[in-house]
């Protein structure tokens, strides 16, 4: 089967909603104990029970809370606007997912494929100058699922999948 040279996947960004409701919860009770930890009248949260001052925790919970509500800020917005995470085309297969994972490998530069843990795709393969590369793509944060992924890696390199025998 020949690739058609025209046939382009792009798949978008997409997290989990449930992921980002509970982000914004915990910010929101991260900040409550935080606001609580000020008022020296309360005991409840304890404090003086594990021996430091009620301030240096409640600065501690509210810098929690601030990195909370910021990846959940983050997170809406890559839901309500979706980037390009990744591009498959006749001339090889680009990821911008990830900080360690991005790159574009050629489908003449990938040597093995691994599906692992939670729907994390890695793609090695060694580029044209010679380093070894490996992109990684999170199948679950995108918008095409991950056999239309997989169906097209395969119909531009049948090789890298194993056939099974009965």
């Amino acid at each position: 089967m020949t690739p058609d040279a025209a046939t382009v996947l792009i798949a978008r960004s997409q997290p989990n909603v449930v992921v980002v409701l509970m982000l914004g919860a915990f910010s929101i009770a991260f900040a409550y104990m935080g606001l609580m930890a000020f008022d020296t009248g309360v005991r409840m949260i304890g404090p003086y029970r594990i021996g430091r001052p009620p301030q240096d925790l409640a600065a501690f919970l509210l810098f929690l809370a601030a990195m909370m509500f910021a990846v959940t800020v983050w997170q809406i917005r890559r839901r309500l606007v979706p980037n390009v995470d990744v591009i498959a085309d006749a001339e090889g297969i680009t990821s911008q997912q990830t900080f360690w994972g991005r790159g574009r490998l050629a489908w003449s530069e990938i040597t093995a494929l691994e599906s692992k843990y939670h729907g994390l795709l890695y793609i090695r393969g060694i580029s044209s100058v010679g380093n070894a590369k490996r992109l990684v793509i999170d199948t679950r944060q995108i918008d095409v699922p991950a056999a239309d992924l997989y169906a097209f890696i395969a119909r531009h390199r049948p090789d890298l999948f194993k056939t099974r025998r009965s």
